[in-house]
């Protein structure tokens, strides 16, 4: 009985771990969001360049954000008059501690782009006068450019060209024109 015990347990103690591997592996996943969802589903699409970044924790102390300084070039969707946003992503590093939050997106100085964002309203404390947004879908508000091959990307999907996938899929979509709110620094081709 005491072996049968042992084997029982040890059989047990596989199968739990195959099923915790499992488990992570599905939850931990990116699930593609289509452009248009992320398009219809966006209240503010704009083109943008990283200004700069600040972490900071949370009000309760218990969470690492990050504040993007974006300057905004070209608004797709929304009332956007401003030439600066904040976006604010989960994680970064305030003195000694660090977050990573998986999935969340992740943005360097002088990164430039589209963002699709909504209202960020996780509470946090005021330290400027801009208007805070988060990219909708995390990692997926985010078409990154490639200045030096005039292409694009996002998690899933690659674009040859800026101009000529990534602005008429846009503005294909929302059924508006693009609205220049400041010249950029580079050009587009």
């Amino acid at each position: 009985m005491k072996v049968n015990f042992l084997h029982f347990s040890s059989f047990s103690v596989c199968i739990s771990l195959v099923l915790c591997l499992i488990s992570n592996d599905t939850f931990g996943q990116l699930i593609p969001i289509s452009l248009e969802q992320r398009i219809d589903k966006a209240n503010i699409i704009f083109e943008g360049k990283v200004a700069g970044k600040t972490s900071f924790w949370n009000e309760d102390h218990t969470k690492i954000y990050t504040s993007h300084i974006v300057s905004v070039y070209k608004v797709f969707k929304g009332n956007l008059t401003s030439s600066q946003v904040e976006i604010i992503t989960q994680g970064g590093i305030v003195g000694r501690y660090m977050q990573i939050v998986s999935h969340s997106l992740q943005l360097d100085s002088a990164d430039v782009g589209v963002f699709m964002a909504i209202p960020n309203a996780a509470k946090l404390p005021q330290n400027s006068n801009l208007i805070r947004l988060k990219a909708y879908a995390g990692l997926q508000g985010f078409i990154k450019y490639d200045l030096k091959t005039h292409s694009a990307k996002d998690p899933f999907t690659q674009y040859k060209s800026i101009s000529d996938e990534v602005y008429p899929a846009i503005i294909k979509r929302t059924r508006a024109s693009m609205v220049i709110i400041k010249k950029t620094d580079y050009q587009i081709k």
